[in-house]
């Protein structure tokens, strides 16, 4: 299904030839290039015909005409990388001075577009400033903290940093960080439980019970993939309890707002049950534990907030999930660094950063990330940022394109 990806992030590097078996990728995305315009012409000689077996010539005129409202006519393109499998990632400047990245495949066969995807487009002139200025300017309420740790730590740059916002899975920064307080063994196996099943994101949830796992693989998941089960199968093999324990050792400073710490089951069925939502809000804190025990109601995906976002959720500033990021960089377990870096939140060039680990969250009304970097020159920064709304529709590759310009800005920090 063709869309406009929000998690794309592709920062030129030397130019590097299309591969020799597919000859025509750069004159594919100079066309791909000349269609982005106010009404896209010439589609039906650009794009394979497999291609319009998946996507209707008005639904890619409506996606080429939607980048070109946003950043105007491309002035330029730059190839970025390539692979064997007749693809290539490019850059396409436009007359707005934004960036638009795109990954084009070619049918060599037939020298035309197989497949095409957009990634949000970001700056080229942005910095940290102007991010904040851009999030300042969200409806809703947003929220940025940009820090350069080391000897001598300095904020960068930082909006309603030490407000609690809704994050939805960048919570598992902080199941994680309970595994290394108890000194859990990366090997240790848990047997998958129906009752730790949830809604996805993630693949666990149709496994068969029973099934071995260790908790490096449940981290793994729970962190690269945001698998939702794993994330519950970590809660149960810690305990609730002994994760809100070790809120303060990773740096959370409102430990109250995360408590009970939710199980992702546990939040999807709260939202599905307005009546049972509206009395855990309104419990004392120890009498929500025996709701939470007794929940029945059936899993299902949220919808709009019906109470707001803060009923039941995972509440935590962005300045807090720089702090976690301070206690995995402190902690210097290189199993957990691992970890964060298997999914970078961007399609980060070769070289962007020395090491990059990313969490980040999203639901209905609600969008977060955070990044530990490492820049070129061996400094390392975090980037957090939060935005909700329950009122609205999020932009969330407006969002993303924001923080690709707010990277942008940090990897060329020397």
């Amino acid at each position: 299904m063709l869309k406009i990806l929000p998690l794309l992030l592709l920062l030129a590097q030397p130019l590097c030839a299309a591969p020799a078996s597919c000859p025509g990728l750069d004159k594919a995305a100079a066309g791909v290039a000349s269609a982005v315009a106010e009404k896209p012409a010439g589609l039906e000689g650009l794009f394979d015909a497999t291609f319009f077996e998946k996507v209707s010539a008005a639904q890619i005129s409506s996606v080429l005409s939607g980048v070109y409202r946003k950043t105007g006519p491309v002035t330029g393109v730059t190839l970025v990388s390539t692979s064997p499998a007749c693809s290539a990632h490019y850059l396409l400047g436009t007359s707005g001075g934004w960036l638009v990245p795109a990954a084009v495949t070619l049918n060599a066969g037939t020298g035309r577009v197989a497949g095409i995807f957009f990634g949000a487009p970001y700056r080229k002139d942005a910095t940290l400033a102007s991010a904040r200025a851009e999030l300042a300017a969200l409806h809703g309420k947003a929220g940025l903290e940009a820090v350069r740790f080391g000897e001598n730590p300095q904020v960068l740059e930082e909006l309603n940093a030490g407000d609690t916002f809704a994050v939805g899975s960048a919570f598992k920064l902080y199941v994680l960080g309970a595994m290394l307080e108890a000194k859990a063994p990366w090997a240790k196996v848990v047997r998958l439980r129906e009752e730790d099943k949830s809604l996805p994101t993630g693949r666990l949830r149709t496994w068969p019970d029973g099934s071995p796992l260790t908790l490096h693989t449940l981290a793994t998941l729970m962190i690269s993939e945001s698998d939702n089960t794993a994330a519950d199968a970590l809660i149960s093999a810690l305990g609730r309890r002994r994760i809100e324990a070790a809120l303060p050792a990773l740096g959370n400073t409102a430990p109250d707002q995360l408590r009970p710490f939710l199980k992702t089951s546990e939040f999807f069925r709260l939202k599905a049950d307005p009546e049972a939502l509206l009395k855990y809000r309104n419990l004392p804190e120890e009498r929500k534990y025996d709701l939470l025990a007794g929940l029945r109601a059936p899993l299902a995906p949220p919808g709009p907030a019906p109470f707001g976002l803060r009923g039941a959720e995972w509440l935590v500033s962005p300045a807090d999930l720089c702090r976690v990021m301070k206690y995995f960089l402190d902690k210097d377990d290189r199993t957990a660094l691992e970890v964060l870096a298997v999914n970078p939140g961007q399609d980060l060039s070769a070289g962007t950063f020395l090491y990059a680990g990313y969490k980040g969250g999203s639901e209905p009304g609600v969008l977060a990330a955070a990044w530990l970097l490492k820049t070129r020159s061996s400094e390392w920064y975090c980037l957090a940022a939060a935005w909700n709304d329950e009122t609205a529709v999020l932009d969330e590759a407006g969002f993303f394109g924001i923080m690709k310009g707010a990277l942008r800005s940090l990897a060329a920090r020397e």
